[in-house]
């Protein structure tokens, strides 16, 4: 028969008034979780509230029961990147809502005479011309937001963009004079150039 090991045990109230030796493991009956010691604190810290994986069932959910804070990633970095549809807080996020471009990211984009923007990447960008530029899209999307902040350097550039976008409040611009800071907003309604509505500001 082997032998058995049984850890000191005692209830949620009984460990608040406890404080185990520096490594000491114990057993709160209450939660049915480990507690662990330090020497210094009362009560010790509960081995709860983490994720509990599944990896035999990637679709079985799984459970973070206190405050979750991710501070990896950047202004150009994801910290958090869901592949398949999420909930949060009873509405769905799937690909089609673009929650994964939040206008708090940011991207800087490399200049060349043809600027390539995509719906599908971040939702904010960033341009600093040094020379003219022709403006394109991909990766449109009902009801995909972009906005775009171009700085034009010291030589006044010519702009150009794609013949089906609809411009409102003012008509295409064709020049952006030298020094000056424009932004540029973008909302896709479908799946095309046509679908597109833009809005260009550009300080006086």
């Amino acid at each position: 028969m082997p032998k058995q090991v049984r850890l000191r045990r005692g209830t949620t109230a009984q460990h608040s008034a406890f404080t185990g030796a520096e490594g000491e493991v114990t057993f709160d009956t209450t939660k049915k979780v480990l507690v662990i010691h330090d020497g210094v604190t009362a009560g010790g810290k509960p081995v709860d509230g983490f994720v509990r994986f599944n990896p035999g069932s990637p679709t079985t959910q799984q459970t973070v029961a206190g405050p979750l804070n991710l501070a990896g990633g950047d202004s150009e970095t994801y910290a958090l990147s869901v592949t398949n549809q999420a909930s949060f807080n009873q509405v769905v996020i799937n690909a089609d809502a673009q929650i994964k471009r939040m206008l708090l990211l940011q991207e800087a984009l490399t200049y060349a005479t043809n600027v390539s923007l995509n719906f599908q990447t971040f939702g904010g960008k960033r341009l600093t011309l040094a020379g003219n530029v022709t403006f394109s899209a991909t990766g449109h999307l009902f009801g995909a937001y972009l906005i775009v902040r171009i700085v034009c350097d010291g030589t006044s550039r010519t702009l150009a963009f794609p013949a089906g976008w609809k411009f409102v409040g003012a008509a295409a611009p064709t020049t952006i004079n030298a020094g000056k800071t424009a932004l540029l907003r973008l909302w896709s309604f479908g799946t095309n150039d046509a679908e597109v509505v833009a809005q260009y500001l550009v300080e006086p």
